[in-house]
């Protein structure tokens, strides 16, 4: 499935299903396939057999939370968050799911929370740390200007945690571009995606970072040909 070739997973989860219905892994992996392939509905029904069978399995309450978000279902989204933090309070990815919904309807500051607490019970886990970044840089215009230092310095813990998150490169990259204002810091983030090259693995990832690294190549060479003393991508 990671590479690719959605048929034949599925064929091998149908044919495991076939022989053992109640395989739960089996259940939440082709949920993720036919999330995968925007099939909802059959990847809704996956996760709710899987609940019946499993009723305290919190990453497929997570991920029908997830299914219900795409369908538009959001009282049923809140339901499922709701079940799953009452099954796990204390687990990061609940919170995190949680941050997702309330980011995905404008309420940048629940979000936040919501990831802050993410990150306090899993340090280690690379994804709240960028979410909360991400909210920062959405803060409403009328709470002031976003803290862009804060939300770098989460996305430089996220890289840290996890030197082969790619969004963290990523967003890193673009929004230490956004507040450049000499050459050095635009080489700095040539640095940073470099360094991404250096420890990510998938293909699409790798081809992202070299399109981003040519264009910032591109424009600091520019840059120093016209003899400019300072950087912006404004």
């Amino acid at each position: 499935m990671d590479g690719g070739e959605h048929d034949e997973a599925l064929k091998l989860f149908d044919t495991a299903l076939a022989l053992d219905p109640s395989t739960t892994d089996a259940l939440l992996h082709r949920a993720n396939l036919y999330m995968l392939k925007q099939e909802v509905e059959k990847a809704k029904s996956d996760l709710e057999k899987c609940l019946e069978l499993s009723p305290g399995h919190v990453l497929a309450r997570l991920r029908l939370a997830t299914v219900l978000m795409a369908a538009n279902d959001l009282n049923g989204a809140k339901a499922a968050l709701d079940k799953a933090e009452e099954d796990a309070p204390n687990n990061s990815e609940v919170h995190s799911y949680r941050g997702e919904m309330h980011f995905a309807q404008g309420q940048v500051e629940e979000a936040k929370k919501e990831f802050d607490i993410a990150i306090k019970y899993e340090k280690g886990n690379p994804t709240p740390y960028v979410n909360a970044a991400l909210a920062i840089m959405n803060t409403p215009p009328t709470e002031g200007p976003p803290d862009g230092a804060e939300a770098a310095r989460l996305l430089e813990t996220a890289v840290e945690v996890d030197p082969q998150f790619h969004a963290a490169y990523v967003h890193l990259g673009q929004l230490k571009l956004s507040m450049a204002t000499d050459l050095d810091t635009a080489r700095d983030v040539i640095a940073l995606y470099d360094k991404g090259l250096e420890n990510c693995r998938l293909p699409d990832e790798i081809k992202d970072l070299c399109g981003m690294r040519i264009l910032t190549v591109a424009q600091v060479e520019a840059a120093t040909m016209l003899k400019m003393e300072t950087f912006s991508m404004q």
